[in-house]
């Protein structure tokens, strides 16, 4: 009898290991996730020749030899783009496939001051969290896989009950602006304890044989400037270039860089560069800046517009199967993120309202076929104001390489081609008044569709009292 038991379980036994050893290779067949989103990155400020038809997309002082590696390792977008031109839109964006028009998150949460009181126009209304009915990615991740594990270091700023509370495992909860500031000397911006962090997240989830989701979301480059004295030391011994001259903003992307290194190094350390996915890219443009020239590249505006320096933004993926140093000039957007992971994973069934496409067959193929999304078009909508960037209620439409702006205040419409004029500097809109109206239209149509909030006007508006015009800024 003792025999007989024995071998039952002897069997049990083996079947039990065999169930672990199957549970554990799947695990290692489930590719991982890592997203490094940075705060206010022009897409001219990496010394990556970003765009090789564009000198000006590769800073001649700024130095981002980490940016460089990952490159190398994989493919850069050319016509990458920030899902909103300001930061918590953008934010809410990747994690639910939704633009920021759609879920009405338009700005980060302020109502009251020179941006909301006493202007032609009165702002559109908005949200100011991340709404817990939309399904975020890490939770339609864990939904469909939930051997999954997701975690958020870094800058949140979407309010709302912080990452836990929408999907993520582990987090440094619902973290502001604020939390960027005064990290001196050793750990500017944070960047390397959220580094830290997260590379300590990451081990734990390779030790456990779990697949993982983990966004590192850095504070830099926000303003104001902070870097090592060291790094600031070796920049103001650098020869400035002719086009960019800023030592202390050279020195706090520097810092980012060597932090975003040391999430790289992590990833080879662990094991699991061959089968971990990395996307790099901005949640907006920079702030304006006095460079001899814009510091967002040959771009025009800054933050806060829907100028291309406001939108368009670095955007680079590594991972399995991708070819290093390539290229693609398919326009890509943050909200792309969401359904390109879940094709990737094999998730078929999105949320109803999502508005971003995958870019998985870009991945093998540049030069693919454009990303596919419910509509052929992108939009970009600002009813709001920045009176320190010059910023006023704003939509801009992309059809192909055809880009439309609607200006709220002045009713004007401006056309661009984008294919012959990056810097937005000939308005087609009188030359073309037939191809405006169309993309006017368009637009228009898609917000009502969407049910846009929109801005309106003032009917108390006094000029006298215009908070643009007595400089409260």
């Amino acid at each position: 009898m003792s025999i007989i038991k024995n071998l039952v379980l002897l069997v049990v036994s083996f079947l039990f290991a065999l169930g672990n050893f199957a549970v554990t290779a799947h695990a290692a067949e489930l590719p991982n996730f890592v997203v490094i989103l940075t705060d206010d990155q022009g897409w001219g400020t990496t010394s990556i020749l970003y765009d090789p038809d564009v000198s000006e997309s590769k800073s001649d002082f700024f130095q981002t030899p980490n940016l460089e590696r990952l490159a190398k390792m994989g493919m850069r977008f050319t016509d990458g783009y920030a899902s909103h031109p300001n930061c918590s839109p953008s934010r809410a964006a990747l994690l639910t496939g939704r633009s920021p028009a759609g879920l009405k998150f338009t700005d980060i949460a302020r109502h009251v001051g020179p941006f909301y009181e006493g202007n032609r126009m009165i702002p559109a209304k908005k949200i100011n969290a991340l709404p817990s009915e939309d399904v975020t990615l890490p939770e339609i991740i864990k939904q469909n896989l939930p051997q999954y594990r997701a975690a958020h270091f870094g800058k949140w700023h979407l309010s709302g009950g912080g990452p836990e509370a929408h999907g993520f495992d582990a987090g440094d909860g619902a973290t502001q602006n604020g939390q960027g500031k005064g990290n001196l000397p050793d750990d500017p911006k944070r960047a390397f304890s959220i580094t830290k962090r997260g590379n300590e997240w990451m081990e734990k989830q390779v030790q456990a044989s779990k697949p993982f989701y983990l966004q590192i979301s850095h504070y830099a480059t926000h303003l104001g400037y902070q870097s090592k004295p060291e790094t600031t030391k070796t920049f103001e011994q650098t020869p400035v270039g002719k086009r960019h001259q800023n030592v202390r903003f050279a020195a706090m992307i520097h810092d980012m860089d060597a932090a975003i290194g040391q999430t790289l190094d992590k990833i080879k350390e662990l094991g699991i560069q061959d089968n971990t996915y990395v996307i790099y890219t901005a949640d907006n443009g920079t702030f304006p800046t006095f460079d001899a020239s814009n510091i967002n590249g040959p771009l025009r505006g800054s933050k806060a517009t829907v100028w291309e320096a406001g939108i368009r933004v670095p955007f680079i993926v590594a991972g399995p199967g991708i070819a290093g140093d390539s290229v693609s000039r398919r326009a890509v957007i943050g909200y792309d993120i969401y359904p390109t992971i879940c094709d990737i994973l094999g998730i078929g069934k999105l949320p109803g309202k999502v508005e971003g496409g995958s870019f998985k067959h870009l991945l093998r193929a540049p030069d693919g076929t454009p990303v596919k999304r419910p509509h052929d078009f992108l939009v970009f909508h600002w009813p709001h104001y920045q009176h320190r960037k010059n910023s006023t209620p704003a939509t801009t439409i992309r059809r192909d390489d055809m880009k439309l702006h609607y200006f709220y205040e002045t009713k004007q419409s401006m056309l661009f081609d984008l294919g012959k004029d990056l810097a937005e500097q000939n308005d087609l809109a009188p030359a073309m008044p037939e191809k405006a109206a169309e993309l006017k239209k368009t637009m228009m149509t898609y917000l009502e569709t969407i049910d846009a909030n929109m801005p309106t006007e003032n009917p108390g508006y006094d000029p006298a009292k215009d908070p643009a015009k007595k400089g409260q800024k």
